[in-house]
């Protein structure tokens, strides 16, 4: 590769925004952020049952004085790792875990790209960061290179700063075997700070989990059962056969997908006549007398009957709801209701085909983790296992498909993901490349001469509306993701979380990072797919020209966006309106829930914002800055959500974590692709990338370390970790360690399942729940709705 070509001197690149732009950006978010912060803290006054739900569920959890404003400040800062594993369970240890993880990592790096690359990088260039220095005054970095050459004038010779203008001197490139040198020293950081938090995730996982011996501990899925042993007795005799424990229940699953529709029915019926209740004068809900010559026999003959009485609400009961005869609505549906249960019941006691898939729990919790590991028939999908989800966690309408309907909705929902990634490559790049003024004078004439003559335009519509642009794909098509994940029949919701981290990851960093980027900078976009040799190179030079818009997307995700979300804008913004259309006690019982906290939307932006960084890391230090103020800031929104305000349902127990360990792995491999890329423009540059050839085959290293040696640590609970409770128990011995002892949880969210939880279907064993009518205030000053039998 000729350098003179990688050097050669342009006019100032019109895709990267210029430094106002980035200043712009500053000022704003961190405006944003102030606005938000304020104005949470004036809403957690006003509404404490919204902003802080939990705070109201949990006994013993920290709290503060709700007439100080930002009271909850100080107490969400000295909350540590013990109260959230004991709050907020592990999923929330080990998510906060990986933000603690990036904020020491970014930290040392910031302090090295401030006091070493950045001085050195400007003696040598003129250029504090490479590549976007544009529009920056020089006699900043001049008084800073000054101050930090005085502290480390042995790094420093005694030249002079180089026109950056002008291709850099051979003689002047001994300063890039920093570069080298930084690259070891960040890649070797960067693993060792993940394998270190891999260790703290399995020892806590080990010493936690072992400690339990609750239904769902003890319980695994086998799946592939043929036909002739789907009943209880004859698969019993072929577990304990095997010789792995005994059996203390069985739950063979089966096709209840009529009973399941009849409950969503009866829950319809149930809401609507609540609505008319509420809407019903007290004096005139007692009904008893009124519908006691109802029967359940025939709702036509009902409506032909029943004559509305005076002052109770009506209803038509033709189609739509504005044809046929008018009735009495309360009478109605409640007779609706009766009908309903009785069908209920009765389809209680039909037989229901058989599925492959059957909950069996085992007499202890060693015996369970051995039969989850092991091979129980030699014939291929037949009698697989895995650990049993809690039974809160499952999905019951997917565990009543048969195989072929599970499979198939799987397939397609893949193959759906699948055909839209691939479609979206396409509008993403376009976008990327329509967003300079070049290529917007080609295709928009008239627009192209506007932004030629006005500059503050044309630094908005090439600065600015990228990064949003950008920051509103990253919102609505994971929330769509979400949608096909849900339809994609997994059998329970940590299953579902884990598969979403996956699919929003891979849409974020394929189409959103390298698409966008590739594409920004390529005049022959597709050309660089079919020519492998190009990649390195294209993929440094567009990180380098595209730095600015990075530093600009950090920061209005973290100062800018991260805020925000203590507001819960979803909520908040619905909450009037659903408040006042809260009649019944239900609703009201329903406004102040937790929202759900979902990892398969947080995460994967997160892992994205720490790749990005890392990519940069040794060629601009403002995004590593940014970065790292991102990371602390997000550490806290979420330790406040996690803890106070919104619940996580799935029971994935900290499984999630060899997904971001597989990922930053995936960026470090792309952190040394561009710094082999960047090197080689240079001239004899192909020295110092040949220099960088051992570090991919460390790291891969590394991965593979992770799926032999970790792995099964993260996914299973060691026999000896569960023996040594056993034997601590006997002994009446407590560990040493206060974190790692549930005694000390009275209130521990952290196990999520309730000791009287079964594996039973809920539909056939749930008590059929009569309508709200009234309710009553409790102690703790919360709204408890009293259940009233109609």
């Amino acid at each position: 590769m000729n350098s003179s070509t990688v050097f050669k001197t342009d006019p100032p690149d019109i895709r990267k925004p210029p430094a106002k732009v980035v200043s712009t950006q500053f000022y704003t978010a961190l405006l944003l952020g102030l606005f938000a912060l304020l104005s949470f803290s004036i809403l957690l006054k006003k509404l404490p049952k919204l902003y802080a739900s939990r705070k109201y569920k949990i006994d013993g959890i920290p709290s503060w004085k709700e007439t100080s404003l930002f009271g909850w400040m100080p107490v969400l800062f000295r909350i540590n790792d013990q109260q959230v594993l004991e709050y907020a369970g592990l999923d929330a240890f080990v998510f906060l875990g990986f933000f603690k993880m990036c904020i020491k990592f970014l930290a040392i790096c910031s302090i090295f790209a401030i006091c070493i690359i950045s001085p050195i990088r400007y003696h040598k260039t003129g250029k504090y960061d490479d590549g976007d220095d544009d529009g920056y005054n020089p006699d900043t970095y001049k008084r800073y290179a000054r101050f930090v050459k005085r502290s480390i004038v042995s790094i420093l010779d005694n030249t002079e700063p180089s026109d950056p203008s002008l291709p850099p001197d051979a003689t002047k490139e001994k300063y890039l075997w920093m570069y080298v040198i930084f690259t070891y020293i960040f890649t070797s950081l960067a693993l060792y700070m993940l394998v270190k938090q891999t260790k703290l995730v399995v020892n806590i996982r080990q010493k936690y989990l072992g400690r339990q011996n609750k239904i769902t501990d003890r319980t695994i899925r086998i799946t592939g059962v043929p036909v002739e042993q789907r009943n209880e007795e004859s698969l019993i005799n072929t577990i304990e056969t095997l010789k792995i424990g005994k059996v203390s229940s069985i739950t063979i699953c089966r096709e209840w997908g009529y009973l399941n529709r009849l409950f969503k029915y009866r829950k319809v019926i149930l809401k609507q006549l609540e609505s008319k209740l509420a809407d019903c004068n007290p004096e005139l809900r007692d009904v008893e007398h009124y519908s006691e010559s109802y029967t359940t026999e025939s709702t036509s003959s009902l409506a032909t009957s029943s004559k509305p009485l005076m002052g109770r609400p009506t209803l038509r009961i033709g189609g739509f709801g504005f044809f046929g005869k008018e009735v009495d609505a309360i009478s109605y549906l409640q007779e609706q209701l009766k009908v309903v249960d009785k069908e209920i019941f009765e389809a209680r006691e039909r037989q229901y085909s058989t599925t492959p898939t059957a909950f069996v729990t085992m007499d202890s919790v060693a015996n369970a983790q051995m039969a989850a590991q092991a091979v129980l028939d030699p014939r291929v999908h037949y009698f697989q296992t895995h650990l049993a989800p809690a039974p809160h966690d499952i999905i019951w309408d997917n565990v009543s498909l048969n195989r072929h309907e599970r499979m198939m909705k799987s397939n397609f929902v893949t193959v759906l993901i699948g055909v839209i990634s691939v479609f979206l490559i396409v509008p993403v790049s376009y976008l990327a490349t329509l967003l300079n003024l070049k290529t917007i004078t080609k295709f928009w004439p008239s627009l192209g001469k506007f932004l030629k003559e006005n500059s503050w335009a044309e630094s908005l519509v090439t600065g600015l509306l990228p990064t949003y642009l950008f920051t509103l794909l990253n919102v609505l098509i994971p929330y769509f993701y979400e949608y096909l994940t849900s339809r994609q029949g997994l059998v329970s919701h940590s299953e579902e979380e884990i598969s979403l981290v996956s699919k929003n990851f891979f849409y974020s960093f394929v189409n959103l990072f390298l698409v966008f980027t590739l594409a920004g900078t390529a005049s022959n976009f597709w050309g660089y797919f079919t020519d492998t040799t190009k990649i390195a190179y294209q993929l440094a030079t567009s990180v380098r020209e595209f730095s600015l818009f990075y530093v600009d997307l950090i920061i209005l995700q973290g100062i800018g966006m991260f805020p925000f979300k203590l507001l819960l804008v979803g909520s908040l913004i619905g909450f009037p309106f659903v408040k006042s259309k809260c009649k019944t006690p239900r609703q009201r019982q329903y406004l102040y829930q937790s929202p759900i906290f979902n990892f398969g939307l947080q995460l994967p932006q997160s892992i994205l914002i720490l790749v990005i960084t890392i990519i940069y890391s040794i060629m601009s230090t403002k995004i590593l800055v940014s970065g790292l103020a991102y990371f602390v800031i997000g550490f806290y929104v979420y330790k406040y959500q996690l803890v106070f305000a919104v619940d996580h349902l799935p029971h994935s127990t900290g499984k999630v974590w060899p997904l971001v360990y597989r990922r930053v792995i995936l960026g470090l491999l792309l952190f040394q692709l561009t710094m082999a890329g960047t090197l080689a423009g240079y001239p004899s540059g192909w020295i110092l990338s040949t220099c960088l050839f051992p570090l991919p085959i460390i790291t891969v290293m590394c991965w593979w370390d992770l799926q032999t040696n970790y792995l099964p640590l993260i996914n299973f609970i060691a026999l000896s970790s569960i023996r040594e409770f056993e034997r601590g128990s006997m002994s009446q011995q407590r560990p040493a360690s206060n974190i790692l002892n549930p005694a000390n949880n009275h209130s521990s969210t952290f196990s999520h399942v309730a000791e009287d939880e079964s594996y039973e279907y809920p539909f056939l064993i749930c008590p059929l729940e009569p309508p709200m009518i009234s309710e009553t205030t409790n102690s703790n000053n919360s709204s408890d709705d009293v259940l009233v039998n109609l």
